[in-house]
């Protein structure tokens, strides 16, 4: 059996158990359709299934095209993924979410098993306080074995009014033989578009490492 015949068999099947006994609203949208255009010369599309079921299960698949500046095609990458929702809790001044993943690269077989927890404070009628956590084990398809545990963390200060928020970040990966530490700053401009600025440093690299990004991305 090939690896994309199992990631396939595996997404279906952890829907079909997550939600064998839990009702389904016929007021939630299942589909899952999330292009993104990530550079000049990168796009993706997240395409998947999501149920309305008491732990939320969905699975998919996400492609891209990477490219020269010419156009020409360089890489094309596929990942299966599949999650469901091990905890949530929504109030008017406070969220938090809980969730479990599974991610496995269809071009060379690396995969990883995921835990994501999201936190949310309502601070003041216009600051939201956001932290975030990660923990992931990972499968090296190349070399065959485990890389260790990866981890990382990350608290948002967010302005409402401005659109506007300041991020620190720290992490942690092959085991903590490598951390690492960072701040960004994050503009909104309207709904789609993202511009982010971002100054990080590992213990592996001499000097640190700024950056400018944009996102656009849209939802239907």
């Amino acid at each position: 059996m090939s690896i994309k015949t199992f990631a396939a068999g595996f997404a279906a099947l952890t829907i079909a158990v997550l939600s064998s006994t839990q009702p389904v609203l016929a007021d939630d949208k299942p589909l899952i359709w999330q292009p993104s255009r990530n550079s000049d010369t990168s796009y993706s599309v997240r395409l998947g299934l999501k149920l309305p079921a008491r732990l939320e299960p969905e699975a998919g698949v996400s492609m891209g095209v990477n490219t020269t500046k010419s156009g020409t095609p360089v890489e094309t990458p596929v990942k299966f993924w599949s999650s469901f929702t091990a905890t949530k809790i929504q109030t008017p001044a406070y969220q938090a979410n809980r969730d479990v993943g599974f991610d496995l690269d269809g071009n060379n077989g690396s995969a990883a098993i995921t835990m994501n927890y999201y936190e949310k404070h309502i601070a003041t009628p216009t600051i939201d306080i956001e932290r975030q956590s990660s923990y992931a084990m990972r499968y090296d398809g190349t070399a065959r074995e485990w890389c260790g545990i990866d981890t990382s963390q990350s608290v948002r200060l967010s302005h409402s009014p401005s659109r506007t928020a300041l991020v620190a970040r720290a992490s942690g990966s092959n085991g903590f033989r490598v951390v690492g530490a960072g701040l960004g700053v994050e503009k909104n401009f309207g709904r789609n578009l993202t511009i982010s600025g971002a100054l990080d440093r590992t213990s592996d690299s001499p000097d640190p490492i700024a950056s400018v990004k944009a996102r656009y991305s849209f939802k239907w």
